[in-house]
C-alpha cells in the first residue's frame, strides 16, 4: 500500500490474528463516520476505511460511477495480507462493497449493507440541491435521514465548493448491478437498517431478499445514520455478524 494519495485510516494498527473489517463510507464521507465505533478489542481490529478520491484525506478527484470507486479500493488492498477481511458499507458504501465481490472478483469473508440497499434512488430534488452545493445536499440528507437530534452532523460532510455529493449520489443513482453474479457467489450478506431511516426504500428491501439470500437486522429508533445515533448498539451487533 504505497499510493502517497490515499489514506489508509487505522491500517498501521492491524494485528493478522484478529478480524478486520473495512468500513465504506457513504455518499460523501470518509473515515470520520466510523470514529465513534468500538469492537470489542480481542477479537476486532480497529475500523479499517479508506478514503475515497476526492474524499476526507486522500486527494484526488471524486468519481459518479460506482464501480470507479470499487476499482479503487480492491487495487488500494492489493497489498494488504489479510485474509480475515469482511466489508461494510453504509448507503453508498453496500454499492461499492457489491460491486468490489461482483465486477472485481473481490471475495471477503462477507458483506453487511449498512442502511443501504440496492438499487438506490436519488430524487431529482436531492441531485439538484447536490449539483448547487454539497452544503445544500447535506442539509436534505440529515433532514431526512436523521432521527435523533445529533449536534456537528453536517461536519462529516464535504464543505468545499466541488461537486463531491453531487457525483457521488449520481453514481449511486445511475449504478447497475449484476444480481445473478451475486447470488451465485454464495456469500454471507446481512443488511442492518434503521427503523426510523426515510432515505432507505423498504420496497427495495423487500425485493433484494427475495432474490438475494440476506439476513435482515433492524435497529429501533435510529435513522440513516447508526453509527452516530446509537454507535454502541451497532458496534454489537456488527460484532455479532461477523
Amino acid at each position: 500500500m504505497n499510493q502517497v494519495s490515499t489514506y489508509f485510516h487505522n491500517f498501521d494498527l492491524i494485528d493478522e490474528r484478529k478480524i478486520s473489517i473495512l468500513f465504506i463510507p457513504g455518499a460523501g464521507m470518509d473515515h470520520r463516520f466510523i470514529r465513534a465505533l468500538n469492537l470489542p478489542h480481542t477479537q476486532f481490529n480497529k475500523p479499517l476505511v479508506i478514503d475515497l478520491p476526492g474524499h476526507g484525506n486522500s486527494q484526488g478527484i471524486s468519481s459518479n460511477n460506482i464501480s470507479s470507486y470499487s476499482q479503487f479500493l480492491v487495487s488500494a488492498l492489493e497489498d494488504l495480507n489479510e485474509e480475515n477481511l469482511h466489508l461494510c458499507g453504509h448507503s453508498m458504501g453496500g454499492l461499492i462493497a457489491l460491486d468490489m465481490v461482483v465486477s472485481n472478483s473481490f471475495l471477503p469473508k462477507s458483506i453487511i449493507l449498512l442502511n443501504s440497499i440496492y438499487p438506490t434512488a436519488v430524487s431529482d430534488v436531492l441531485l439538484a440541491k447536490a449539483q448547487a452545493s454539497n452544503a445544500l445536499a447535506a442539509d436534505f440528507i440529515i433532514k431526512y435521514g436523521l432521527h435523533k437530534k445529533l449536534l456537528g452532523m453536517k461536519n462529516i460532510f464535504p464543505e468545499k465548493s466541488n461537486a463531491v455529493m453531487f457525483n457521488d449520489l449520481k453514481a449511486c443513482n445511475d449504478y447497475k448491478l449484476d444480481m445473478d453474479s451475486l447470488k451465485n457467489l454464495n456469500l454471507p450478506l446481512s443488511i442492518i437498517l434503521g427503523s426510523k431511516d426515510k432515505l432507505v426504500n423498504l420496497k427495495e428491501v423487500k425485493n433484494f431478499t427475495s432474490q438475494i439470500p440476506s439476513t435482515i437486522h433492524e435497529m429501533e429508533d435510529v435513522g440513516h445514520f447508526p453509527f452516530f445515533e446509537n454507535p454502541a448498539e451497532l458496534s454489537n451487533l456488527i460484532a455479532s455478524l461477523v
